[in-house]
């Protein structure tokens, strides 16, 4: 096989690898939405039984919000590490060390057999296939601990209303807690006995794992520990509105799998037909790529397959 037939093969695997990585963003945004419309939601119904109290919550929250992150380098190896942790890679050296070596051996093939320069393609598609995987392993796990929230507010909620306080009910609810729950409140449990406010630890958990349902669970808590108030209601409503929220999710999902799977058939068919034809018959497209027209034919129909594939992306993801 030709390097030019190879170079075209490569990069279909690249637009296939660049519609994952959309798809997997637009879940990811469409998640970021869904949390951003239940906070503004339960927010305007805190600030209008008590916007004293909310308004020296968002004052507290102040220092957290203008607390700088490091930069270059060390910013990027602290985002691996915590998507590293966010989708429960449990010993980092070790994955990197497996995809470095499956890295190496996929470059060293591809340049030594096809061309020098499919190297790089080579590492830069191996890389989009592990940020994927991490990306959708993170993104099944906050599901999940967002799906086990509601249950761990009712627990707090029923140890309130027997007498216990919030700090107390809290500690003895994240004790009960299941994984991947228990993970995340395992981090907030050392930050609370160094004295840190309990909104402060669950908005740094936050940060960390993208779950933006603990700051608002903060909110409500740091308000409740300072000022008093019927805290055990306001958390069996939030408990109430997350399943129902959880539950309209899933309609979505449910009634726009026919759309999605129309859109992925439609995506990878003209990619999928094309690589047959090259592996199968490639005189066939050698013919086609010696020619100078049918050359630029070519990059014109990649150019196009991968406008179709964003206008699908853009047609089929879920909008709330």
């Amino acid at each position: 096989m030709s390097s030019g037939i190879a170079w075209v093969f490569m990069l279909a695997l690249l637009c296939a690898a660049g519609g994952v990585l959309l798809w997997s963003r637009g879940i990811h945004k469409r998640d970021m939405h869904l949390a951003k419309h239940f906070f503004e939601r339960q927010m305007k119904a805190v600030a209008s039984r008590a916007s004293a109290q909310a308004t020296d919550a968002r004052a507290a929250r102040t220092p957290r919000r203008q607390t700088q992150r490091p930069a270059g380098a060390s910013r990027i190896a602290s985002e691996l590490d915590d998507l590293m942790r966010r989708s429960n890679v449990q010993n980092p050296r070790a994955a990197l060390t497996i995809w470095a070596l499956i890295t190496g051996v996929v470059s060293f093939v591809c340049s030594t057999r096809v061309a020098p320069a499919m190297g790089f393609v080579a590492v830069v598609f191996c890389a989009l296939c592990f940020f994927a995987v991490l990306v959708r392993r993170a993104q099944k796990r906050r599901e999940h601990i967002v799906r086990q929230l509601p249950s761990f507010l009712e627990g707090i909620v029923r140890l309130v209303t027997i007498g216990n306080s919030i700090p107390a009910a809290f500690q003895a609810a994240a004790a009960n807690t299941q994984a991947p729950l228990a993970d995340c409140l395992e981090q907030v449990m050392p930050r609370l006995r160094t004295g840190m406010d309990i909104d402060q630890a669950l908005a740094a958990v936050a940060r960390i794992y993208r779950v933006q349902e603990f700051e608002l669970i903060g909110a409500v808590l740091r308000i409740s520990i300072k000022f008093g108030g019927r805290s055990d209601v306001m958390l069996e409503r939030m408990a109430s509105f997350m399943r129902d929220l959880e539950q309209a999710d899933r309609e979505l999902v449910a009634m726009s799998t026919e759309t999605r799977l129309s859109s992925w058939v439609l995506g990878l068919l003209p990619a999928l037909l094309g690589g047959a034809v090259i592996v199968l018959n490639p005189e066939y497209f050698q013919s086609m790529w010696a020619d100078t027209l049918g050359r630029k034919l070519v990059y014109g129909a990649l150019g196009l397959q991968a406008l179709g594939a964003y206008l699908l992306y853009r047609l089929a993801r879920l909008r709330s």
